[in-house]
Parts: C-alpha cells; structure tokens; sequence
C-alpha cells in the first residue's frame, strides 16, 4: 500500500475498524440492559438478550484491538466455535424439548429462544476462549 499523506494503512484495518463500529452499538445495548436488570428487577429474557449483545461486544472489541494478530484472532475462533456449538445445542433443548415433554403447550419453544440458546452463546463463547488460554 502507499501511504497517503504520510499515513500507512495496516492490512485488515476496514474490518477492525467497522468491528470498533459495532461493539459501541453492542456495548450501549448490554448497559442499557444491564440498567434495565438494575433498576426494574431481574427479568430473565432481559439478561439472556443483553449477555448476548454484551459478548458480541466483548468479541468485536477484542477484533478491533488484537484482530492484527494470528494467536489471537485463533482464540477469537475457538470461541466463537464454542458459543455457536454451545448455543445450538442450547437453542435445539430448549427448542425441541417442550414441544417433546408438553405437546399442547405453545409457548415452549420461546424457551430456546430467548433462555437456553442465548445462555449456551454466552458460555460457550467464554469457555472456548479459556479452553484455548488452557492449551499446552
């Protein structure tokens, strides 16, 4: 690349730089449910939507500092692999698993949805971010 104005771009610096973009928006979400948890009392899909938003951020805010470098940006997909695997299997039970236990109920599968998948998200993301600091 030339450098424009005395200025040398770094390879990769869009996405990092639309990723800082979307962790501001993450961030303010996961605050404003946090304050929502605060001062309205725990509501569970509230907290299940704002660990969401506030991994999506902790994630996208990592790309944009560290995505430059190659260890971290295998960290990032380990657990990014966890999150998805932990919160499909998450989503998929609580899914399929009121429609299996209670038939006539219809609300069930607002379970996987709104609890159990975004939960399995929030702690597979963490885990497989650990699992890979853990490995020899």
């Amino acid at each position: 690349m030339t450098p424009v104005m005395g200025i040398q771009a770094t390879p990769g610096a869009f996405p990092r730089i639309l990723s800082a973009a979307v962790a501001v928006v993450m961030t303010f979400y996961a605050a404003l449910a946090l304050g929502g948890q605060v001062r309205g009392g725990f509501d569970p899909i509230g907290a299940a939507l704002g660990a969401v938003a506030g991994s999506w951020g902790w994630l996208t805010w990592w790309f944009a500092l560290r995505g430059d470098r190659p260890e971290h940006r295998a960290r990032m997909r380990l657990a990014l692999l966890g999150g998805f695997v932990l919160g499909g299997i998450g989503f998929v039970l609580g899914f399929f698993g009121p429609l299996a236990l209670a038939p006539d109920s219809n609300q069930g599968p607002l379970l996987g949805i709104f609890i159990t998948g975004p939960a399995g998200f929030v702690v597979g993301t963490l885990a497989g971010a650990f699992v890979y600091h853990r490995k020899p």
